[in-house]
């Protein structure tokens, strides 16, 4: 009986850290891809950013 019980708990042991890291790689790859979109947003707003710089620069010295 005892040995049953030893058997059970290492099983459900091993399932629970098999969820544990499957549920933490999953959440790190959507964190990795959530900073990869928000790069390439950052980016694509900077050089706006300059653009309307330069162009309000121009409209200055006008």
């Amino acid at each position: 009986m005892k040995s049953k019980f030893l058997t059970y708990a290492l099983l459900f042991a091993l399932l629970l850290i098999l969820f544990q890291y499957i549920n933490s790689k999953q959440i790190i790859d959507k964190y990795e891809g959530d900073i990869k979109y928000y790069k390439v947003k950052i980016e694509a707003l900077q050089l706006e950013n300059e653009a309307l710089q330069t162009e309000l620069k121009s409209l200055k010295s006008n």
